[in-house]
């Protein structure tokens, strides 16, 4: 097979998530595929990242910039096009496969502004109506789409994601270093992700609240500013947390799973995920986690993290003041953590959406 990958999304500046999906798909194809030919697109628009660009360095695999509608030869010769950022050419007569994360402006008008919600839902529509197969990333996605969308649920697969070797419980060594470079001088909780509504992080500042008056930790918020922030952000004033809670913004991927292994506990209980990658990261490295039971969040955590309403503040906080006060849970849900990880390695990935090629191409 011929086939090409649209790895835009990679070239980035700073890792997203959907980034490092490209990344580590792109590197598990390369381990496990040396008879298909393999194209690695990027749009026009992202040449002047091409510092950025993965490098596969394998005879099947080379880099293809594309600019439509002036690849006419090149996309006819192919047998399958790939967009893993819920996007696809409009030029191509391959066969088309589209993978979707999630459908969180579908789901709620309260996770972005208006203007994105339309651009996001033209694209789903744009996506749906002219791939062979999608591929959705957890089970939760998967009934999104046919809820949300219309999908026959035979046209979508799902092919979950996975964590990399990388995330491992750290030497105390390492950890230590990575509190110091943060100004973590005391033992904390982790809240990872976009300071936004959807990731409910006022409610979680709301629950850290609570377990700051019996506790002696800090709460370290990482991840960048997303939509409704300052809102999200209010109750840290309001409770007078401003000497506990560590806004930390950015962190390199090398300092991420030190800071996992880090932490006393996780706190994810986001109010949508399609697939919660956080979760997984953190059970990788040995650290116990709170997060949702709604979404595609139970069916990564599985029965190796608390599962809480994600719109109960008291349930939060009780959840994470177990992790704290009870050391037999705490040590099991790291144990189970551990082992439910490993049911999650990007080789997997790699191997069941290569399936997906197959079987688009062969019907």
């Amino acid at each position: 097979m011929r086939i090409a990958i649209d790895a835009s999304g990679a070239a980035e500046t700073r890792a997203t998530g959907i980034g490092n999906y490209i990344r580590w798909l792109l590197r598990g194809l390369a381990d496990l595929d040396a008879e298909n030919q393999y194209a690695i697109c990027y749009r026009l628009s992202r040449l002047r990242y091409r510092h950025n660009f993965p490098r596969i360095e394998k005879p099947n695999f080379r880099t293809k910039i594309i600019h439509e509608p002036f690849n006419p030869l090149f996309m006819r010769r192919l047998d399958v096009f790939h967009g893993p950022d819920t996007r696809l050419p409009r030029w191509t007569s391959a066969r088309k496969v589209v993978t979707c994360h999630d459908v969180a402006a579908l789901v709620s008008d309260a996770y972005a502004d208006e203007r994105f919600r339309r651009m996001k839902i033209r694209r789903y529509q744009h996506v749906v109506e002219r791939a062979d197969r999608i591929i959705a990333i957890s089970e939760s996605t998967r009934s999104d789409i046919v809820r949300h969308l219309g999908v026959a649920a035979g046209k979508i697969t799902v092919v979950p994601l996975g964590v990399s070797d990388d995330f491992a419980p750290q030497p105390a060594e390492a950890q230590a270093a990575v509190c110091r470079a943060h100004g973590l001088d005391r033992p904390f909780l982790l809240c990872l992700g976009a300071i936004a509504r959807r990731k409910n992080t006022g409610r979680v500042i709301q629950a850290f609240g609570q377990v700051a008056r019996r506790c002696d930790v800090l709460l370290a918020l990482v991840g960048r500013p997303g939509y409704g922030w300052e809102s999200e952000l209010a109750p840290i004033e309001e409770l007078g947390l401003q000497d506990k809670v560590r806004r930390i913004g950015h962190v390199a991927d090398g300092d991420l799973p030190a800071l996992y292994s880090a932490a006393r506990a996780v706190l994810f209980p986001s109010l949508y995920e399609g697939f919660g990658i956080p979760v997984l990261e953190a059970m990788a490295c040995g650290t116990p986690t709170v997060t949702s039971n709604c979404s595609s969040l139970p069916e990564v955590a599985g029965d190796a993290a608390l599962l809480v309403d994600p719109l109960d503040v008291e349930a939060i906080a009780n959840a994470t003041l177990r992790l704290l006060d009870d050391g037999a849970l705490h040590d099991s849900l790291r144990t189970k953590g551990l082992a439910r990880a490993r049911l999650f390695p990007w080789s997997r990935t790699a191997a069941e959406t290569l399936r997906v090629y197959r079987e688009t191409c062969a019907t």
